[in-house]
């Protein structure tokens, strides 16, 4: 710290009188020396106090720029990455193991207070069309090896995944390839009155945006099976062949507490985006029962974009409800019902059950068991010899290292698989897997 100036020049001029004094003016030394010892503290004082103004200073335009916020602290990312391990077992000599992974890397740019941009990516091991690692392609013929040794068909795909190549193992991508935008796009909200318009515009996805279920809707954490995760009675646009699909999504929030949310989209494919798309229409209610919280969604939508031999579409609707009834266990219910005769599935009903710390030792960790039927639409399947396919999926999720490794082993069953349609020589099919998640 520099010395103030006039301070310094008067310990200058003290010390200029004193050289030169006799050594008998003894008195007069030592009023010099109380002069001296007087400024030099006057000196230190006033160093103490502006080292404390600077510090001060320092503090008050650190705090002011944390509540301003740098430029990193409106970027969110998220991060996990998921292996999954399924195998059948019973079909000897033809039973199959697969093993399936993924990584999702997730932006989020505040742009302004209405306005953010988010990126979506994804990459994974699995070819379009699901050829080299996705259930229920993989009941198909395989060829691996070098030099490659083909394994012929053992069955075809679960009414679950016969439209969309997902079916059971959801986490297979709709967005297939080593490193790959799933989704982009950019999000904004305007005031219209008392009522907030929020919209979103881009490469997204309709399958995470309706008939969502609190309990049964991420088949990286939840349940695996994709009959519990995207109802196959709707035609969703995105599937496992990776068909990108471009849309609008927008939703009011109504209510004294905003509990209730009206949504909508139109989503297709890059082109015509305008002709043979796909309407989504949702109403939605969010509250308590009991102190604990309950969802209510009720679905329609109408689709061209795929379409029957007489170039018709579809038009259907769904409905899901999820409730906590106690702290730790939850409920959960899912319907679709489709009109039309482009999907092979006319409807499909599954409900299932959570239970939260079902060990005192283990609080964290998580019990699941749900319970599905799908129904065939005989107008598409003609001659199928089984109209129902009922799935039945238990887990157990270990939650490690407080949530940051999740371990969840599990068992799917399901009956009539296909609709009991050839290949498929078995009544049940039963597989066993373990999924492992990293979220970050």
């Amino acid at each position: 710290m520099r010395r103030i100036p006039a301070l310094s020049a008067l310990s200058a001029v003290l010390l200029a009188l004193a050289a030169p004094l006799a050594a008998d003016d003894a008195e007069l030394r030592e009023e010099i020396r109380k002069l001296r010892a007087k400024v030099e503290a006057l000196e230190a004082q006033q160093t103490t106090l502006i080292g404390e103004e600077i510090e001060e200073y320092l503090a008050a335009q650190q705090a002011f720029r944390g509540a301003q916020g740098g430029e990193q602290d409106r970027i969110t990312l998220h991060a996990s990455v998921t292996g999954v391990l399924q195998g059948t077992v019973g079909l000897d000599p033809n039973n199959r193991s697969v093993v399936n992974g993924d990584y999702d890397l997730d932006f989020d740019f505040q742009v302004s207070d209405d306005v953010a941009i988010f990126l979506r990516m994804t990459g994974n091991g699995v070819d379009p069309g699901g050829s080299d690692g996705s259930f229920p392609s993989q009941f198909g013929s395989v060829v691996v090896g070098s030099p490659p040794q083909t394994f012929g068909p053992i069955a075809g795909p679960t009414l679950s995944g016969l439209f969309d190549g997902v079916g059971v193992n959801g986490t297979t991508p709709v967005s297939p390839g080593t490193a790959t935008m799933y989704e982009a796009g950019v999000r904004f909200s305007c005031r219209v009155g008392e009522i907030t318009l929020h919209h979103e515009i881009g490469e997204i996805d309709p399958r995470t945006r309706f008939l969502q279920n609190d309990i049964a809707d991420d088949a990286e954490t939840q349940f695996l099976n994709d009959l519990f995760v995207n109802p196959p009675a709707v035609e969703w646009l995105t599937d496992a062949t990776g068909r990108t699909s471009y849309g609008y999504h927008g939703w009011i929030k109504l209510g004294s507490n905003q509990q209730w949310t009206v949504s909508y989209g139109w989503f297709n494919s890059p082109g015509q985006w305008f002709n043979h798309g796909q309407l989504y229409i949702q109403g939605a209610w969010r509250g308590e029962v009991s102190g604990r919280p309950m969802n209510v969604r009720v679905l329609a939508w109408i689709q061209s974009f795929f379409r029957d031999a007489d170039g018709e579409g579809s038009a259907g609707g769904g409905a899901s409800w999820d409730w906590f009834v106690t702290e730790k266990v939850g409920l959960w219910v899912r319907i679709a019902i489709n009109g039309g005769d482009v999907n092979p599935v006319e409807a499909d009903y599954s409900f299932g059950v959570v239970w939260n710390g079902p060990f005192s030792r283990r609080p964290d960790d998580q019990i699941g068991a749900a319970v599905g039927f799908i129904s065939a639409n005989t107008n598409v399947l003609v001659g199928v010899p089984e109209d129902t396919e009922v799935t039945i999926e238990l887990y157990y999720k270990l939650m490690l290292e407080g949530g940051k490794l999740q371990v969840t082993p599990g068992l799917m069953i399901v009956t009539d698989p296909g609709g009991g349609l050839p290949p498929w020589q078995d009544d049940v099919l039963f597989i066993l897997g373990v999924r492992v998640h990293v979220p970050f």
